[in-house]
């Protein structure tokens, strides 16, 4: 049986580097940030997999990373045996958000306090057309 996911290799750089102009003229080089270093992991249908660790070890830039909102520096996922990146990309890519959330873990963030719960959970239907 194929993996509903599939990770392999996945690391995300991020530059944190001052701006250009700043680095000349105090003579500083740039800075990287290695998020998320060579992690690979599969997930079967039907099962779950817990990703743990301390606070600032890269948890929420894995997750961001499998749904798509940061493209990764080296490394992919496969959803359902194709890589996200291409079909995220291509015409297919709302199909694929259809099957694959995030939900974030600050319910200020992505909550709205002003709404009815009917309104904060009917909405992704409305918007993928399932009601």
């Amino acid at each position: 049986m194929n993996a509903l996911v599939a990770v392999k290799g996945l690391s995300k750089v991020f530059d944190v580097s001052a701006p250009w102009l700043n680095r000349v003229i105090e003579g500083k080089p740039r800075q990287f940030v290695h998020a998320v270093d060579g992690v690979s992991f599969e997930i079967e249908r039907g099962k779950t997999l817990a990703l743990v660790g301390e606070s600032g070890c890269g948890k929420s830039t894995v997750a961001r990373l499998l749904v798509g909102l940061y493209g990764p520096s080296a490394g992919e996922v496969r959803f359902d045996g194709e890589d996200t990146a291409v079909v995220l990309q291509s015409s297919r890519a709302r199909a694929l958000r259809k099957r694959m959330q995030m939900i974030f873990q600050d319910p200020y963030a992505s909550l709205n306090p002003r709404w009815r719960v009917r309104d904060i959970v009917g909405e992704p239907l409305r918007e993928h057309g399932m009601r």
